[in-house]
């Protein structure tokens, strides 16, 4: 009987008003189910994201142990949360390696490959970097884009690392540097320009130090200070 009531009732209004109805019941649909599956989404883009990121820190940290054979120490994702509304405050450096050429505050950049067609004369898996200096560094993608911001913000890192430790009565200049993993780094001026390939970065590292060699003793000064930081995650002391 209650199909029968329907179709009658149905019969009884016009086809505008059907029309209007069944609209408007699909526009309420739509409004209601929008915004939670753009959370859905933007939350399955920062997990993918988080998980790139996290494997490109992996990676990194795995090419930078052999470093440990030729007297570095090595620390990853070191927190800096000292000085509450300053510049040092709640950042993360991905890594950073201590030992005779000096100290490097290393910043992890994973990146996914592009899958247009490059505009230019690099390879959809390669970078080049210019700049005749680190602070004025750009990369270049394959698709025609440019980017600084990896390393001015490897330069922050490192200087907020060079202003801690000289706190401690240690004095010298913490080298920024980027490594994007995965990438093939054209970079002529690779001594000089903080930005490196994760491959083999163990093997050019050392290289890359300038100024004078640390004694054994002030790696071993630093390092400690260092492993100190590490086990107070409340802050510097």
């Amino acid at each position: 009987m209650a199909p029968a009531v329907f179709c009658m009732l149905i019969s009884g209004l016009s086809l505008i008003t059907v029309i209007i109805s069944t609209t408007l019941v699909f526009i309420v649909c739509a409004r209601l189910t929008r915004k939670p599956w753009k959370k859905i989404k933007t939350l399955r883009n920062d997990l993918i994201n988080y998980r790139l990121g996290f494997d490109g820190e992996r990676y990194v940290a795995a090419e930078l142990a052999p470093l440990a054979t030729k007297g570095y120490y090595i620390f990853h994702d070191f927190i800096f949360d000292m000085v509450p509304g300053g510049d040092d405050t709640n950042f993360n450096i991905d890594h950073i390696a201590v030992g005779p050429e000096g100290v490097f505050a290393i910043e992890t950049k994973a990146k996914r490959k592009q899958t247009k067609a490059p505009v230019n004369e690099l390879q959809s898996h390669e970078i080049a970097v210019e700049g005749s200096s680190v602070e004025n560094t750009i990369l270049r993608f394959p698709d025609g884009s440019t980017d600084n911001e990896p390393i001015a913000q490897a330069i922050r890192q490192a200087a907020s690392l060079q202003r801690w430790l000289s706190k401690s009565g240690i004095t010298l200049e913490v080298r920024p540097l980027v490594v994007l993993p995965g990438w093939m780094i054209n970079n002529p001026n690779w001594t000089k320009l903080g930005v490196q390939s994760a491959k083999n970065i163990a093997l050019r590292l050392p290289d890359l130090g300038k100024g004078r060699r640390l004694t054994h003793q002030e790696v071993q000064q630093i390092a400690a200070r260092l492993e100190d930081k590490c086990r107070n995650i409340e802050g510097a002391r």
